[in-house]
């Protein structure tokens, strides 16, 4: 008897068996397109943040200061206060002392800087005696060639400014008179605004959205003071090695470095030239140097290691999560994208958690009436 031959049927499924996708290949590209798609999603988020910064930015600021100053209006209102005058009392309570600190700490920074104690004409001497004669021994070509360079950097850089620039001015002036509008209708009117919200949520989810947006408030205030307690160790400890140093106007100093860690990355650098720029000025190029080591140790430490394990305490997210997002917000959008990156993923994580302890709740809830029903 001859062998029986497979027949076509048979062949065609080994044939269709063989060029069948693996399962694991499925499972991986499945994936791929959805992780890719939250990806661009986040990148686009990022893009129109950065486009919309104009009000994106006092926005945030507004939200901010809301957080922090309506439990005072909410006392004075306790107290007997109608709310619009409650309202006006907190943030003058509040911006007064700030504008007021902020512009003592400049009045004496000008004056430092431009009176007659202050030693321009002798700095660029000072400096060129330091890189000849100090630790880095360096020609006096290689000087020259320096001096040229940073010549020109700063004609370009005065020639440079022009219409961009000043539109930047326009921007942050125009962004903080924004933001105090903001706050002032926020506190005022805040209540009103959330719930007007809430009434456009489905009567089964009213709940548990109201609880998350509470849970994001509380969590943007607790960010703000774990901020606040970085900027006072940074300014406690700037401030203690600029006295030790020589540098005048410590306590000046020390205030702008403590409102500077509200701003993620410039306000620190902003901060340090400031004090670097003193420390050339009064005492020379050599405290310049040290005041500049002093403040990119002090940023380091505070940036890996102070502030996550502050804002862990005060903020449900991990340290390893807040250097990711200030790392990816600035790569996204630069200063505005580090500034708004953490306050952003604190409040989702608060919320999104919030809103899965309700969903958790209505399941036992149910599944309790759905037992108790069975059993009747």
């Amino acid at each position: 008897m001859k062998p029986s031959q497979p027949d076509a049927e048979s062949t065609r499924i080994s044939a269709s068996s063989a060029l069948e996708v693996p399962l694991w290949l499925q499972r991986v590209s499945t994936w791929a397109w959805r992780l890719g798609l939250v990806v661009l999603s986040i990148a686009a988020l990022a893009w129109l943040l950065h486009r919309l910064r104009v009000v994106v930015v006092p926005l945030l600021v507004a939200v901010m200061i809301a957080a922090v100053v309506s439990p005072f209006v909410s006392r004075l209102e306790d107290k007997g206060l109608p709310r619009l005058a409650a309202t006006w009392v907190a943030l003058l309570l509040v911006i007064t002392p700030i504008v007021g600190t902020l512009g003592l700490a400049g009045w004496g920074l000008g004056s430092e800087l431009t009176g007659d104690t202050a030693r321009w004409n002798e700095v660029g001497d000072d400096v060129r005696r330091w890189l000849e004669d100090g630790p880095l021994g360096l020609s006096e070509e290689t000087v020259d060639d320096l001096e040229r360079r940073v010549s020109r950097t700063v004609i370009a850089g005065s020639a440079s400014f022009d219409v961009s620039r000043a539109r930047l001015l326009a921007e942050v002036f125009g962004g903080a008179f924004l933001a105090l509008a903001l706050s002032f209708f926020f506190l005022k009117d805040g209540r009103s605004m959330w719930q007007w919200m809430i009434r456009r949520v489905h009567p089964d989810r009213r709940d548990a959205v109201d609880r998350a947006g509470c849970a994001a408030a509380a969590t943007l205030a607790s960010y703000l003071k774990a901020v606040a307690i970085t900027g006072v160790l940074d300014a406690l400890i700037i401030g203690i090695g600029l006295y030790f140093i020589g540098v005048p106007l410590v306590i000046p100093l020390a205030v702008i470095t403590f409102f500077a860690a509200f701003l993620p990355i410039v306000g620190a650098t902003t901060a340090g030239a400031l004090a670097a720029t003193v420390a050339l000025v009064a005492n020379g190029p050599g405290d310049a140097v040290l005041v500049i080591l002093l403040t990119l140790v002090v940023q380091q430490v505070e940036g890996d290691v102070v502030m996550p394990m502050i804002m862990r305490r005060n903020v449900p997210l991990h340290p390893a999560v807040v250097l990711a997002a200030l790392a990816a917000g600035g790569a996204l959008a630069g200063i505005v994208g580090a500034f708004v990156s953490v306050p952003i993923a604190a409040l989702t994580t608060a919320a999104i958690a919030e809103l899965r302890t309700s969903v958790r709740m209505e399941q036992i809830v149910t599944t309790g009436d759905s037992v108790a029903s069975a059993e009747r």
